[in-house]
């Protein structure tokens, strides 16, 4: 084990270029979800791009450090490249925490990606995060796609055989918490509980541009007390049986923490390290500091100047050339300047993880931990 924590630690300390991306792999997804706040991409598709294999290798062999890669979408694992495409940043870039969504949609082909992914990526740990927003037609309701609930019970014991073989696996079950389910996700949660296999559970805040503007008509309190039933459930269910999924447990309490201060409050807590510590880049190799900043920027609830830093593909498909630029080095003086904060789950661990201020209160839950 010390194999890979030794790697993840050097691409935690290396700072020549940012340890966190969020990678848009593909714009295609079968689902239409009301609350997807990637819709623009997806129905366009087609037209878009995308990022070729080669192309991403030459991205991965120029970014050392890169410790933690979440994929997004579209459906990562649609993508016929997926495997390999993992397999590059694994054995390049050296990262070794990876998340990577999916709808469930296709158990077949799904399965045997997964299957590759953890055979190519022996050391690594590669979290399966399987989305789901209520419990059978709710969820299809949602998601704009019939028997998608049934897919996603097939797949997750196909998921849980699979974590038997490959120790390198886990699974992640999320939901966004949106108008559509508010008041029926505890119909999940205690299914979820009863029924399904998975490490962690949790929900993500709707945010971003939604197809149905009333998806974010939610209460914030309703949220709140949602989380906090999670928590309750996940401290019910005692101790996590790794090391790993014990400070993944930790870091995440606290993120949720800190999310739910801003879904209430609007609360800023600590300088945001997008642009710097994490970037996300699109399937057509846009490059952002952070997902919901161009968003923002136009709802005006940031005053950072800018969101765009840039298309790889006019850097030698070197993320060192994008963020060493004077656009992107103002804008991320400016997100630290103008106090930027949002609801966005991932900018919050990064900013948890790369903050010494907030160890303390990552250590406190992980001692707290059942």
């Amino acid at each position: 084990m010390a194999g890979p924590i030794l790697t993840a630690l050097k691409g935690y300390l290396d700072r020549s270029t940012p340890g966190y991306m969020v990678f848009f792999v593909t714009p295609f997804c079968a689902c239409r979800c009301k609350m997807c706040f990637n819709m623009d991409a997806i129905l366009n598709a087609a037209n878009r791009d995308v990022l070729t294999f080669e192309e991403i290798e030459r991205i991965a062999k120029n970014w050392p450090g890169l410790h933690q890669l979440n994929f997004s979408g579209g459906e990562p694992l649609s993508r016929k490249e997926m495997p390999e495409i993992v397999k590059v940043f694994y054995e390049h870039s050296d990262t070794r925490f990876f998340t990577i969504p999916t709808s469930s949609s296709h158990p077949d082909k799904f399965e045997a990606a997964i299957k590759k992914i953890a055979e190519y990526c022996p050391d690594a740990w590669i979290r399966i995060t399987q989305s789901v927003d209520g419990v059978g037609e709710v969820n299809d309701e949602i998601r704009q796609r019939k028997g998608l609930w049934d897919c996603f019970v097939d797949l997750n014991g196909r998921l849980d055989e699979m974590c038997r073989e490959h120790p390198n696996l886990s699974v992640g079950i999320t939901s966004v918490y949106c108008k559509f389910n508010e008041g029926r996700n505890y119909e999940l949660l205690d299914y979820a509980y009863a029924n399904l296999k998975f490490t962690d559970f949790g929900a993500l805040f709707v945010r971003g541009k939604t197809p149905d503007p009333t998806a974010k008509d939610v209460e914030a309190q309703g949220y709140v007390d949602y989380q906090k039933a999670c928590q309750s459930r996940r401290r019910e269910r005692g101790r996590p049986t790794t090391l790993k999924s014990r400070a993944f447990a930790a870091v995440n309490h606290t993120v949720v923490d800190y999310v739910m201060d801003n879904v209430v409050n609007n609360e800023y807590r600590m300088p945001c390290q997008a642009g710097r510590r994490m970037v996300v880049i699109s399937d057509e190799g846009d490059v952002e500091p952070c997902e919901v900043l161009d968003y923002m920027i136009k709802e005006g609830t940031s005053r950072v100047s800018t969101s765009k830093l840039g298309n790889i593909r006019d850097f030698e498909y070197d993320i060192r050339n994008v963020v060493s630029t004077d656009t992107a080095k103002r804008v991320a003086k400016e997100i630290v300047a103008t106090k930027c904060h949002c609801t966005f789950e991932c900018a919050t661990a990064v900013n948890t993880i790369y903050n010494f201020r907030a160890w303390p209160k990552v250590a406190k839950n992980f001692v707290r931990l059942p």
